[in-house]
């Protein structure tokens, strides 16, 4: 007999920080006024769909928590929180510009180098490592569930190009 399980990957909603350009990595940032309506609408949206589900994990930073629990209250789903669905810690970048983060090579030289920590922060490879444990780890707790995972831009992209041999864009 075969189960099939679904993941829903969601990014949080906008943050001010998003909005500035400001690259935040694990530093809390919460959603403003735009991202909390885009929490809300992506709750209504889910509301429509035929496709059920069983439970919500997000990141602890209140970004994705905060756009989980809409989801969580609109669907009256259980929401519990996972450290590892947390964003890259950027180390020394945490906090900069965009502008910055690609004037320091970010971007170019995360891509060439897996293993790159030139900025005191987590390498590509460490970060779709976690990722890829965390969703081991909570799909075994809930192995026939369909699950909405709410978490961050740049974790969501190196969990897919984990899955896909790829990237992340």
């Amino acid at each position: 007999m075969s189960t099939e399980q679904h993941l829903l990957l969601v990014r949080h909603g906008e943050t001010q920080g998003n909005r500035e350009q400001i690259a935040h990595g694990q530093t809390e940032s919460p959603l403003n006024e735009h991202g909390i309506k885009q929490a809300q609408s992506t709750a209504e949206m889910l509301l429509g769909w035929e496709r059920g589900y069983d439970k919500i994990y997000c990141s602890p930073l209140s970004r994705a928590h905060d756009t989980a629990q809409a989801i969580s209250d609109a669907l009256g789903l259980p929401l519990s929180v996972h450290s590892g669905l947390m964003e890259n810690n950027l180390g020394d970048l945490e906090g900069v510009t965009y502008k910055e983060l690609h004037e320091f090579g970010y971007a170019k030289y995360s891509i060439m180098d897996d293993d790159f920590t030139g900025h005191n922060g987590e390498s590509p490879r460490a970060v779709a490592d976690r990722i890829e444990q965390s969703l081991l780890e909570i799909r075994a707790l809930h192995p026939n569930e369909n699950l909405i995972i709410v978490s961050h831009g740049s974790a969501i992209a190196h969990l897919i190009a984990r899955l896909t041999g790829s990237k992340p864009a």
